[in-house]
């Protein structure tokens, strides 16, 4: 089924779908259905990828569909500061 969604078998362990989201549009009415597409959810989480359920519109057949979300720019990490003292807490010698 993963084949079908261009994705295919990948890497045990790898995270290779991180920065996708895959929306299920289900309509509830096939059980085999919703078990297939209930196993390609745990596959897609597991590598990585955001997995959404959604009911399909009237005239939509049930598919999955496959975005890339956008790239977030991940903050410079700032250097730590020393530890300090709460105010009030005076320490006699320092820790080891």
């Amino acid at each position: 089924m993963l084949a079908k969604l261009g994705i295919g078998p990948g890497l045990k362990g790898k995270k290779d779908l991180r920065g996708k989201r895959a929306i299920i549009f289900d309509d509830g009415t096939n059980p085999y259905r919703a078990m297939c597409f209930t196993v390609a959810a745990k596959i897609l989480k597991r590598r990585g990828a955001e997995v959404e359920t959604a009911v399909p519109g009237s005239t939509e057949a049930p598919h999955v569909k496959i975005i890339d979300l956008p790239q977030q720019s991940k903050p410079g990490q700032q250097p730590k500061l020393a530890q300090q003292t709460k105010p009030g807490i005076q320490r006699s010698r320092p820790r080891r």
